[in-house]
């Protein structure tokens, strides 16, 4: 549940001649942008948590009117797809992009009520790491009321269509997400025998079925407080 919290912790920040900064300026602009938007999506997540049960329809809108510009799920998409990517339909890859989406913006927001005293840490940015327009990396930690950390590495690319930085991938406690979830669905394609619409159909069904599991144990979390 946790490799789910932060994959979309990116801010819409327009600012020109960015390709034009050095590495570590490269570094510090990224790591700013993080920042603000983890305070903006804590400050919407505590304004808004009693609509989780009152009407939860309009807290996702609210969520997702946050989040839902600040990553890049065709990009996402693409990555997790991996080479099936091509081979899928346009309908098919919009409904895996579309169930992503949804699924992401749930699982994040269901973790955040559930974790209600956990600490974002920012770290400060690498020195040793070349930072480029097309990856920038973000460290930050994850501290859970029981004091277990999560280390956090957003891998962060400049969108020079939309004038912003986006999220392309994430790390999270060493764990590469996009190839985990790419090696997850090429799995699913095999076992489908290369149906890639029956193995879209069952992705997505993992996901709700994740989502509920997710529901259920923030809804227990909270009946126990």
């Amino acid at each position: 549940m946790i490799r789910w919290l932060l994959m979309a912790m990116v801010l819409l920040s327009p600012v020109s001649g960015v390709q034009a900064l050095e590495s570590e300026a490269l570094g510090e602009h990224a790591h700013e942008v993080v920042r603000r938007v983890t305070t903006r999506v804590m400050e919407n997540i505590n304004t808004n948590r009693d609509l989780y049960e009152s009407d939860n329809a309009r807290f996702y809108w609210e969520l997702e009117d946050v989040l839902g510009p600040m990553v890049d799920f065709r990009r996402l998409t693409r990555k997790i797809m991996g080479r099936h990517y091509f081979d899928a339909s346009k309908a098919q890859r919009q409904r895996f992009a579309r169930a992503f989406k949804r699924s992401l913006l749930s699982s994040y927001a269901t973790g955040l009520i559930e974790f209600t005293d956990y600490e974002v840490r920012m770290l400060p940015p690498r020195k040793d790491f070349e930072h480029t327009s097309s990856n920038t990396l973000v460290d930050l930690e994850v501290i859970t009321p029981s004091g277990r950390i999560f280390p956090i590495t957003q891998s962060m690319y400049y969108d020079l269509s939309a004038y912003s930085w986006k999220a392309q991938n994430v790390i999270v406690n060493g764990i590469n997400i996009g190839q985990l979830f790419n090696e997850q669905f090429t799995q699913l394609v095999d076992d489908k025998n290369g149906n890639i619409g029956a193995a879209i159909e069952q992705w997505i069904d993992d996901l709700q079925e994740q989502g509920r599991e997710l529901r259920k144990r923030a809804v227990i979390n909270g009946t126990q407080s």
